[in-house]
């Protein structure tokens, strides 16, 4: 089973439902590597500060996990159940098949 109880299926169906958070997963769950704020922000077309917010959303929810380069915060997918299951349902709404 990809996830454990109901409150592990409400916290994905919000983070899928802010356009926002949607392409920043998008970008992370699809990158080769591990991507910082500006990257992102830059990939996504959204002001870094919405970008750091969002990130420290999906953070604080245990999909992304985040390390310091210098002063700049890089992100990668979480490696943890939740974000298995996430990552399977971004590739199931994937309109690149």
């Amino acid at each position: 089973m990809l996830i454990k109880n109901e409150a592990e299926i409400v916290i994905l169906m919000k983070m899928l439902s802010n356009k926002s958070r949607l392409k920043i997963l998008y970008i992370i769950y699809n990158a080769e590597k591990d991507l910082c704020v500006n990257e992102i922000s830059r990939l996504a077309q959204i002001s870094q500060s919405l970008t750091s917010h969002q990130l420290a959303y999906l953070s604080a929810n245990g999909v992304v996990e985040g390390h310091r380069m210098g002063q700049t915060m890089c992100y990668l997918p979480a490696k943890n159940e939740l974000s298995n299951a996430l990552s399977k349902l971004l590739k199931l709404f994937s309109t690149e098949r």
